[in-house]
């Protein structure tokens, strides 16, 4: 099979081999690199964590994933740092959990995205702000981040404090290489001004050139599927 772009859109699996199969059935696709998942259920990530290593997918995007327990979401995680050309993510959705946050915190050191697009993200408690502060902050590759919409002030104030604190932090800014929101960063002092601009509203949030967006969203320009399902 040919496809390189795949939606897979509340999908049910009423049973763990259901999940598996189609977990296989992604990993059989030679040439797919872009994959969006949306509502999927428990099963459909314990196997993709299993099966990850292999898969070819460059750009992920998930949309509205809900994390019921703390399996799911360290299975999820676990499968993000096992895919071995991952460079693209995007998180869309108000559901992702403390849990999720905590675990991606854990193995953010190993993951190797260098483009993360946050949108419409609510970090559910303020442990959850700086778990996603301290993931951010110890992505090797990180150099492309997007930050759009309910992202709270005790994010940017944390995610601001950790920047400037941290030695290794964000190596990819100290390195002259980082964008954020389309703007590039020639150091540490312009990240920060742009983080105060975000937050202080005088910088929009997404740029206009943007080729990821919520696929729900008509107010940010859409990149067309090619296969839906």
């Amino acid at each position: 099979m040919q496809v390189q772009t795949l939606n897979l859109h509340f999908i049910e699996s009423p049973s763990p081999a259901t999940s598996h199969n189609l977990v296989e059935a992604l990993c059989s696709m030679p040439n797919l690199t872009d994959l969006t998942l949306k509502n999927l259920n428990e099963d459909f990530y314990s196997i993709l964590k299993e099966k990850a290593s292999i898969i070819q997918v460059q750009t992920l995007n998930l949309h509205f994933i809900e994390s019921p327990s703390p399996a799911t979401s360290h299975n999820l995680v676990e499968a993000l740092c096992s895919m071995p050309n991952l460079t693209d993510l995007t998180l869309v959705g108000e559901v992702f959990t403390e849990e999720f946050f905590s675990t991606l915190k854990e193995k953010a050191s190993v993951i190797q995205v260098k483009t993360l697009n946050l949108y419409f993200i609510e970090a559910p408690s303020p442990a959850s702000s700086h778990h996603l502060v301290e993931a951010l902050c110890s992505m090797p590759n990180l150099s492309n981040l997007v930050l759009s919409r309910n992202l709270i002030e005790e994010f940017y104030s944390t995610l601001r404090a950790k920047a400037s604190s941290i030695q290794g932090c964000f190596p990819q800014i100290r390195n002259g290489n980082f964008t954020l929101n389309g703007e590039a960063q020639d150091d540490l002092n312009s990240f920060l001004h742009t983080l105060t601009c975000l937050q202080s509203g005088k910088k929009s949030e997404v740029p206009s050139t943007q080729s990821r967006a919520p696929l729900d969203d008509p107010g940010i320009p859409e990149k067309r599927p090619k296969y839906d399902v």
